[in-house]
């Protein structure tokens, strides 16, 4: 049986109130951070919070320029890759190139084997929810399906000659895998590199410092979700009533099939964006939340950047202001993006945070704060590659002045490496974004 709808105002409060009661119960240690590794080096990086260094550069640089990033990485996300055929996506705006992703993937480590890589990150949804459900017959797939998909990415990424990857917890992560996979690694034939999303602690979220004066933070933005718990756990019943408060399509659904707790089958099954006006088109099932407990962490990490004199990246799968959204329609916002804006702009921690990269919005994000002069960035999925350029993937490199996009769009509509259609790059093109004083 499902949990009748409690009838609690859905006030700024409430949202808080409820997202609070599903924080998940693990506080990750500022002590240190391991990311993903292969499996026979073994890695630890040890956090500190260090005094940036002030060092100047020009506003602009070329690229034979002997200027040295503090550090620089790789940047894919959303390979979301199956072994099926194209097909468009649920609402049919997009056409989908899941096999083709992998040779986005080849070619992205192939460019980031080009360069000194400090660590490499994928943002989120490495395989797709068709690796765990067959949505025709309306069941799970056994679990060997996929983990043959998962390995056909992560053979091609263990080719990376950067060893420390940043895997970042996706909506598609959830449905394929539970939260203890997750956190201690997924092993996959043919790859000594191992899909983990949490840090040597066990965490989904936490920082370390990839170069003097500068702190990135991964986010896990599915803290609080419907499917928490990862795949066959059972949906999270508190975030599914949380949502059927704030979207009535989703409360309808529940009430006519009070079994997809047990399910999980949710996702793509109804019209979840209808008649859902404006920001609230966030309480959909594909998206998720912080919570408390993690935004106050968020909150102390930022303070004691900025009173260290460290500028800060940070990482989350989900988007965090809604003008970065696609036709700033919020359809793509984690559930308490305005708590986690408050952090950023509050005066405590304004100021430290530099750029906000993010996946999840297939089409990108390119989007710049004028009040704060944060960026709020996205590369696009591989799965809307087009021929006509090797993306999109990129290799970030950080100045204390600039933060430099080094790489190739999906085609030419891409928002970060846009070009002429009938003149498509022959080289990797570049595209700086200024670090706010």
């Amino acid at each position: 049986m499902h949990r009748a709808v409690k009838t609690l105002p859905t006030t700024r409060a409430s949202v808080t109130l409820a997202i609070e009661s599903l924080r998940l119960r693990r506080r990750p240690s500022t002590s240190f951070v391991g990311v993903a590794r292969r499996r026979s080096l073994g890695f630890e990086r040890h956090h500190k919070m260090s005094t940036m260094t002030t060092t100047t550069h020009a506003s602009v640089r070329d690229d034979g320029d002997p200027a040295v990033p503090r550090f620089t990485f790789g940047l894919l996300t959303d390979i979301q890759y199956t072994d099926g055929p194209d097909r468009k996506n649920v609402t049919g705006t997009q056409m989908r190139r899941y096999r083709n992703s992998l040779r986005v993937a080849e070619r992205a480590v192939e460019f980031f084997n080009a360069h000194e890589l400090d660590f490499a990150v994928h943002n989120g949804d490495i395989t797709d929810h068709q690796c765990a459900f067959d949505f025709v017959s309306d069941n799970f797939k056994p679990v060997e399906r996929g983990r043959e998909d998962l390995g056909a990415v992560m053979r091609i990424l263990s080719r990376a000659k950067c060893e420390d990857w940043v895997f970042t917890v996706g909506n598609h992560e959830l449905y394929n895998f539970t939260r203890e996979e997750l956190r201690r690694g997924v092993s996959t034939d043919g790859s000594a590199l191992d899909f983990k999303c949490a840090d040597s602690n066990g965490d989904f979220y936490y920082s370390f410092t990839p170069g003097d004066g500068w702190r990135v933070m991964v986010l896990d933005p599915y803290a609080v979700s419907i499917y928490r718990k990862g795949r066959q756990q059972g949906l999270c019943e508190e975030a599914v009533e949380l949502l059927r408060r704030f979207n009535p399509n989703v409360d309808a659904f529940v009430r006519e099939n009070p079994d997809v707790i047990e399910t999980e089958r949710m996702s793509g099954t109804f019209p979840y964006f209808k008649d859902m006006e404006g920001l609230d088109g966030r309480w959909v099932p594909f998206n998720g939340g912080l919570g408390k407990e993690q935004i106050a962490w968020a909150r102390d990490t930022l303070r004691r950047a900025k009173e260290s004199g460290e500028k800060v990246i940070i990482l989350s799968h989900l988007l965090i202001h809604p003008f970065s959204t696609a036709k700033r329609s919020g359809k793509t916002l984690m559930w308490d993006y305005d708590e986690m804006l408050e952090v950023i702009e509050d005066e405590s921690t304004r100021g430290c945070i530099k750029c906000v990269i993010s996946g999840h919005q297939h089409e990108g994000a390119n989007w710049t704060c004028d009040k704060t002069g944060v960026h709020y960035l996205a590369v696009e999925s591989p799965m809307l590659a087009m021929d006509i350029s090797p993306g999109p993937f990129a290799v970030v490199e950080v100045f204390d002045d600039e933060i430099r996009f080094k790489g190739y769009g999906r085609n030419e509509d891409s928002l970060i490496f846009p070009f002429d259609k009938d003149a498509p790059p022959k080289a990797p093109m570049v595209r700086s974004f200024p670090v706010a004083k």
